[in-house]
């Protein structure tokens, strides 16, 4: 399942690149599911890992999330300025 997911990811970040360097627009359903899809992926990494304990995990998580959701938020507002945002 964790390759399937990262996988998931991938695909759909080589689509989206590839319409945002055409200047097509992008669907903000494709954008939200692909970041899902990496935050997911870490989680995985995160929950699988022997090396850590369990409140560095919470903390990693957390982290990998919050800038996540920035860098997401941060993609989404600079789409809906240039008006290619499909929401």
């Amino acid at each position: 399942m964790q390759n399937i997911v990262k996988v998931l990811a991938d695909t759909l970040l080589v689509d989206l690149f590839q319409k945002d360097s055409q200047g097509a627009d992008i669907s903000k359903n494709e954008f939200d599911v692909m970041m899902e899809a990496y935050k997911k992926d870490h989680e995985n990494k995160i929950d699988n890992s022997d090396q850590l304990t369990s409140e560095q995990k919470v903390k990693l998580k957390s982290f990998y999330n919050n800038a996540a959701d920035s860098i997401k938020e941060y993609c989404k507002e600079r789409l809906r300025i240039e008006g290619r945002l499909v929401e």
